[in-house]
């Protein structure tokens, strides 16, 4: 029967042509295998690495991630390096200079140009090298306060003193910035009769260093020559915003009446503030203009606060930013700082030394920051930051400042209440009043054997000389108090204990963009010796589970 003729059956009974099905049969189901083997293929691989050189490498990497530079020459870290190299954080910086160079090497000439477009458009952190300070100075003041600057100013840094006048005598060095002199500002009126007109020339030092015309610029960082800065801590922090947005960067005094008077959206110019590229480019075209409208302010901060609320840019507010406006003994505010990067410290001249003197050792203001930054040398974000525990069995409760001090007190205190600064210092006005301060406070007890037993660092080491990759451990002394002698009874068994040891765990890269209070151990105390451990939380572990 031909085919085509009949009802159709007759092309399945037809043995020649039965074949002919089956084999098509046979190659649909095979190219159907075939495809669902290369979308189950392509789902696995895309689960392990979802980004693609098409992705913007922020939205797959965390900042400061070595895959956040979207080089294509970087190679991924083996599971033994991820498992077992500490995440130092000072590694964890995005330089974008020398990702831009691997990257250039991986490629041909032709993508060149649309790769660095590609890393500047995505690129997100900073570095140090793209920071330039502006150091706000006077010449007759400079020999004595050169030396904070000394403390942590580094060779490799951008910035400038910019002073009223060239000092007479002075021999320059690297171990402080190169000085410049300010414009003069004789044609600006100022009519506060309580303030300096030098507060004209030192709210332009922002618009002065844009002027200067300087390469590779992100943030202009301005803060006064009695100010100490954790550079490590500001980049981490920095690094956390688009430097291509316009952006004011600060904080508040510790003064409630201080902000009442000048403004709670204003950050004050002694503790550091950060000016994006973009804000003081516009800032340096209209700032003169800005100034003449507002002769009648005190400072220079609030002059810089008045034309960027004209340029609509609000103020981002950084904790860790300090202006420090406080008299005496530190120790209480210091000792229980918030989970943030400190940042900077203001008003060294005002505030006692942060260490006390002991037997052997008389600290001058500059000594005892220099021994504070032996600690935050080896690791700055664990700088003051502030653990807790306790010792069940002996009913006592232990705080941890990292790099500084460890506090002692008998019975059981929650957290809740022992991360609220004790007032050991006073307000700016010299009062002690809770409402003088905008956070909260707590009453340092006017029984001496209520108060806590303090245990100032000695020395630290880092992990090399810890014999651990991990961890660094630090010794801290009982602080010598007359006041405290005749508390002995009360205070035992702790009074028999002179030296406490703590070892730190190294901080994680990822505690900068999700800050969490580590936990502490009491691991061991024997006679003259307790031994404290600080470390990353465990799974379920609270403040309070050694108690």
């Amino acid at each position: 029967m031909a085919v085509g003729s009949g009802n159709g059956k007759q092309w399945l009974s037809e043995p020649h042509l039965g074949q002919m099905g089956y084999t098509k049969v046979r190659f649909v189901v095979a190219m159907a295998c075939a495809c669902a083997l290369v979308y189950i293929l392509s789902f696995a691989v895309m689960s392990a690495r979802p980004c693609w050189n098409t992705c913007i490498p922020t939205s797959c990497s965390p900042v400061g991630s070595p895959l956040a530079s979207n080089s294509l020459s970087q190679p991924a870290a083996s599971v033994e390096e991820s498992d077992m190299v500490p995440k130092r954080l000072h590694d964890q910086v995005f330089h974008p200079q020398k990702q831009s160079e691997s990257a250039l090497m991986a490629v041909g000439e032709p993508e060149q140009l649309a790769l660095n477009t590609r890393a500047e458009t995505h690129r997100r952190g900073t570095d140090i090298s793209r920071i330039v300070f502006g150091i706000a100075a006077a010449a007759d003041v400079w020999k004595g306060r050169k030396e904070y600057i000394k403390l942590w100013w580094k060779p490799e840094m951008r910035g400038f003193v910019w002073l009223d006048k060239t000092p007479d005598g002075e021999e320059w060095d690297d171990r402080y910035p190169p000085f410049k002199v300010s414009e003069k500002t004789t044609n600006f009126e100022y009519t506060n009769k309580k303030g300096w007109r030098f507060a004209i020339r030192i709210s332009r030092i922002v618009s002065e260093t844009f002027r200067l015309g300087l390469p590779d610029v992100d943030w202009f960082v301005l803060g006064d020559d009695d100010t100490l800065f954790f550079s490590e801590n500001l980049v981490q922090v920095l690094s956390k915003y688009d430097h291509r947005k316009m952006y004011y960067i600060g904080s508040n005094s510790e003064s409630h009446l201080q902000n009442i008077l000048f403004s709670y959206n204003m950050a004050f110019g002694g503790g550091g503030f950060a000016i994006s590229h973009p804000a003081a480019k516009i800032l340096s075209k209209m700032q003169d203009s800005c100034l003449a409208r507002y002769p009648h302010l005190f400072g220079s901060d609030d002059r810089m606060h008045a034309c960027m609320a004209e340029l609509g840019v609000p103020l981002t507010k950084e904790p860790g930013f300090h202006q420090f406006d406080i008299h005496g003994d530190a120790s209480g505010i210091l000792a229980s700082h918030p989970v943030v990067p400190l940042v900077s410290i203001h008003h060294l001249d005002l505030i006692d030394p942060i260490f006390p003197n002991t037997k052997d050792k008389n600290y001058t203001r500059v000594g005892a920051l220099k021994h504070l930054l032996e600690a935050s040398t080896l690791e700055s974000a664990s700088t003051m930051q502030q653990s807790i525990c306790y010792d069940k069995s002996r009913r006592w409760s232990f705080t941890v400042s990292w790099g500084y001090v460890v506090q002692v007190y008998k019975g059981f205190i929650t957290p809740r209440e022992l991360e609220v600064p004790q007032k050991t210092f006073l307000s700016w006005h010299k009062e002690t009043s809770k409402v003088e301060f905008p956070f909260n406070t707590r009453s340092n007890p006017d029984d001496v054997c209520k108060r806590p037993t303090r245990f100032f660092m000695e020395s630290v080491k880092g992990p090399t000389e810890s014999g651990s990759k991990n961890s660094m451990t630090g010794y801290f002394v009982r602080e010598f108090s007359e006041e405290k002698m005749a508390c002995s009874e009360k205070l035992q068994p702790l009074n028999g204990v002179q030296r406490i040891k703590v070892v730190r765990e190294l901080t994680d890269s990822s505690w900068y963009q999700i800050p969490r209070r580590s936990c502490c151990r009491v691991k061991r105390w024997k006679n003259e010796d307790i031994d404290i451990h600080v470390g990353g939380c465990k799974d379920g572990e609270t403040l309070i589970s050694s108690y």
